[in-house]
């Protein structure tokens, strides 16, 4: 964690994002191993397949419902990683989260990763992005719109907790509360349902990006 957030603190050089096969973080300079992958997975992918320079590892998250499943797998998270040289060099997001997030958002939010606080003890890592224009924020709208119904909203007072869950497939496409468990909030106001906050934890690492628009 800690070596990926000081190459945060240089986007240019350290990381690139493109949308050639959906929203796709580029590795100029791996630290990640194809076993750490393993481990913060709890587990292999679910395919594998030969590419020029190395291997495609596909992992899927099975979106869960608190009721029915009348979403079907729609908003599950296919996730595409490029190993080379036993190296992790590409995650590639759905394409759907492109709609309502740019890339040159997503590099402004990427960068400011690099002056997290992070807590070995508590495995977490948090930071603060600074917009002087809240129009580019996204909402709360924007988010269900990309992720779906929520698993829970939570009522807090001026703001709701919007939270999803997730359970990663195993090799044979089934998901559990057994296997790897990826959770992820956004907090966004009732009113103008502009994002606070968002949070996530996996594999017991937490991460979390506060939202600030400076009042002029």
């Amino acid at each position: 964690m800690l070596e990926v957030r000081d190459q945060l603190n240089d986007i240019e050089t350290n990381f690139d994002l493109n949308d050639e096969r959906g929203l796709t973080l580029v590795f100029k300079n791996p630290a990640l191993l194809s076993d750490d992958v393993i481990w913060l997975m709890k587990g292999s992918p679910v395919s594998v397949k030969p590419e020029e320079d190395g291997q495609l590892w596909r992992y899927v998250f099975q979106k869960q419902h608190t009721t029915s499943q009348t979403e079907g797998d729609k908003y599950d998270i296919p996730i595409l990683m490029v190993m080379e040289d036993d190296k992790l060099t590409e995650v590639t997001f759905p394409e759907r989260f492109l709609k309502n997030l740019s890339i040159p958002l997503l590099k402004q939010m990427l960068a400011s990763m690099g002056n997290a606080d992070i807590s070995k003890l508590s495995k977490s890592a948090s930071s603060t992005y600074t917009s002087e224009d809240p129009t580019k924020i996204p909402t709360s709208d924007n988010v269900v719109e990309t992720l779906g119904v929520p698993y829970e909203i939570e009522d807090l007072g001026e703001n709701s907790k919007f939270e999803y869950l997730y359970y990663l497939e195993d090799a044979q496409g089934n998901a559990n509360k057994d296997n790897l468990n990826f959770e992820l909030w956004f907090i966004a106001g009732k009113d103008d349902k502009v994002l606070k906050k968002v949070g996530g934890k996996i594999r017991g690492i937490k991460l979390s990006l506060d939202f600030d628009t400076p009042q002029k």
